[in-house]
Parts: C-alpha cells; sequence; structure tokens
C-alpha cells in the first residue's frame, strides 16, 4: 500500500513589501501543476469515553471535514481501524468500517467552510465485534486510526502518534482518536437543576488590557439564573445530556458529555446571531485553571479548580443539592479556535445544582 504522511506542499514567495495582486509571471514556481495530497480534519468530537454500561449507546462519533484541491472529487473513502489495549496488552488493529466518499457533504451557511464534512459514528458493539472481544472493560483504550484512499490510489494516514499533524488549530488531523472506557451510573445527571453563572472573563488578552478595557463587562450575564431540565438526547450518546438555556436572551440547546469526571462541551453552533453573518460557538475550555493571581485586575474569578466543568463520579446527581461545574468557551469560529468570532472570546463558569 502507498501510504503518504506529508500531506501538503506550501510554497510561499516574499519579494518587498505586501501589496495586493500581482503579475504571476513575477512567480516562475508551477502552483497548478504541482501534487498535492489530503488529510482529514476533526471538527467535532462529541465524546472521549465508551460508557461500559451503555455499549449501544456509545463509540466513536465525529463531524470530520475532508481536505484536498478536488474538494472530496478524488476521494474513494475513507477506512477507520482499529486497536484495543487492556492492562498492559495491545491488541492487534482490524478494520472496522469504511465510509465512503457519498457522506462527504458540502456545509450549509453560516459556515463558511468550502470543504465537505461527514457525521460518523462507529458504536461500541461494532468496534468490540470487529475486534473480537466480548465487550470492552472499564479502563480499556481503544484507538482508531483513519485511512484516506484515494481514487488515483493514493493513500493518507498516520502511524506515528507523536506526528506533526496532531493538533494545532489548522490541521487538527492527527488520524487517531483515542476513546477510554468507564462505567458510568445508567439514568444518572437527569432531572431539572437549578443553573447560576459563577464566573466570566477573557482568557486571550493580557491582565493589563483586561484592566483598561474589559472591567465594564465582567459582570455580564450571559446566563441568567434559572432551572433547566437535563435529559439524554435523542439518537444522542448515553454519556451526553441536553438541556433548554436562556443565552444571550434566547431559549437554546446545550449539549455536554460526561467524560469520568469531567464535564465536557463538544464544539457547538448556539444559533444566535452576532453579526448578520455569522453566529456564536461554544467549545469546552481549553486546558489550566482560572486565574487566581494577584496581578489580575480586582473582579477576575479566583479559583484553583480547571477550566474544563467536573462532577463527582460517585455522585448521580439525582439527589438534592448535588452539583456539576461547566466551563464554556463562548465566541469560538466554527473550527472551536478562541479567536474571538466577533467579540473577544468570553469563558463561563456555570454550576448546575439539583432540586
Amino acid at each position: 500500500m502507498n501510504t503518504r504522511k506529508i500531506l501538503f506542499t506550501l510554497s510561499v514567495i516574499s519579494v518587498g513589501v505586501f501589496t495586493a495582486c500581482r503579475d504571476e509571471s513575477l512567480y516562475p514556481l508551477p502552483y497548478n501543476d504541482r501534487e498535492t495530497g489530503a488529510y482529514l480534519r476533526l471538527v467535532r468530537q462529541t465524546s472521549n469515553v465508551i460508557d461500559v454500561n451503555n455499549l449501544a449507546g456509545s463509540g466513536l462519533d465525529a463531524v470530520f471535514e475532508f481536505v484536498d484541491a478536488s474538494n472530496a472529487e478524488n476521494l474513494q473513502d475513507v477506512q477507520f481501524f482499529a486497536r484495543n489495549r487492556r492492562g498492559g496488552v495491545q491488541g492487534a488493529e482490524v478494520l472496522v468500517t469504511t465510509v465512503d466518499a457519498s457522506a462527504f457533504q458540502p456545509v450549509p451557511e453560516p459556515t463558511y467552510s468550502v470543504y465537505k464534512r461527514a457525521n460518523v459514528r462507529i458504536t461500541a458493539p461494532q468496534t468490540s465485534t470487529a475486534l473480537g472481544l466480548g465487550s470492552f472493560l472499564a479502563g480499556d483504550v481503544v484507538t482508531y486510526r483513519s485511512v484516506i484512499r484515494l481514487k488515483d490510489g493514493r493513500t493518507f494516514t498516520n502511524t506515528n502518534a507523536s506526528s506533526d499533524l496532531i493538533g494545532g488549530q489548522f490541521y487538527s488531523s492527527s488520524f487517531v482518536y483515542t476513546l477510554t472506557a468507564v462505567a458510568l451510573t445508567a439514568g444518572s445527571w437527569v432531572g431539572t437543576y437549578s443553573l447560576t453563572q459563577n464566573a466570566i472573563w477573557s482568557p486571550n488578552h493580557s491582565a493589563e488590557l483586561h484592566a483598561l478595557a474589559y472591567p465594564a463587562n465582567l459582570n455580564t450575564v450571559l446566563f441568567p439564573n434559572q432551572t433547566v431540565t437535563l435529559s439524554i438526547p435523542a439518537n444522542g450518546l448515553s454519556t451526553e445530556r441536553q438541556f433548554q438555556v436562556s443565552y444571550r436572551g434566547q431559549n437554546v440547546t446545550m449539549r455536554i458529555n460526561l467524560e469520568n469526571g469531567t464535564v465536557f462541551v463538544p464544539l457547538q453552533n448556539t444559533g444566535v446571531d452576532c453579526t448578520a453573518e455569522r453566529e456564536i460557538y461554544w467549545v469546552t475550555p481549553t486546558g489550566g485553571s482560572f486565574p487566581g493571581t494577584a496581578s489580575l485586575p480586582a473582579g477576575l474569578p479566583r479559583a484553583s479548580t480547571p477550566n474544563r466543568g467536573t462532577y463527582t463520579t460517585s455522585q448521580t446527581g439525582l439527589v438534592a443539592g448535588q452539583a456539576m461545574t461547566l466551563g464554556v468557551d463562548d465566541d469560538a469560529d466554527e473550527y472551536g479556535r478562541r479567536n474571538g468570532y466577533c467579540t473577544w472570546t468570553r469563558r463561563v463558569r456555570l454550576t448546575l445544582t439539583k432540586l
């Protein structure tokens, strides 16, 4: 198999100062006849876990964007392989499923991508059957690997977990996706909860700029105090919860995922306009903590807990007073980049307490 791991050739020429348009004869490199590759951008991953108490409702669920020069015209299919690690024993990799090129479709507005996307779900039973396992056990680690196959016979994948393609805001194209098997109590964390906004700040500017320009917004209430009802979404994963919430004066749906003590917020479009052509997206905050250093302006939240939300795995969330925290970055773009789609990205901490 002719497997390639170098995906795109990018040529850049800098001549003097930047100007708008130039005669192409000044740039003699043959751009159009160069061979280009392809990669699979991970736009949204719903969950990082498999629920061993509900395998039928678990698995890899993600939105992938296929990127190449032909806009998927040269795509044949995408294969997904998997292998399982139990303790120190690593199993063999097997083919689980193949996604045909027809599954990749143009993205409607307000997303501005010119590339095609597909929502791919590979269930836990589908995976365990392919692996020849009776079932998954808590602590198992399942690693999926995608392989792009083009009509011209070329393939693109990643067999090196330390590849430079892993991570990064532009590529986000590791070709490798890892899920851990955990046990979630069936029917937990559902019903009515009070929702309170505890803190809000902007992580993408300095303390000096914050002190100069942001204090007026420190008390901004994006989520007023309210009562919400958590439920498992229809056709969703067993680890998912959704609820209707009043946000920026509108009633919208938020979906979260319970990740073995962490509350994860998959990338999602709020449906709330911030300009005539763009809408606001939510995404889980990056790793780290709300700042608690004395050098930051007064009024900023002082907490050492992670930016991501948390819940107690020994609790069911069905007893009055039990609570989870929820961290969400407000105003990312459709790739999850926190560059301030319409305003500064705002990091919000919420608390949901069982009534």
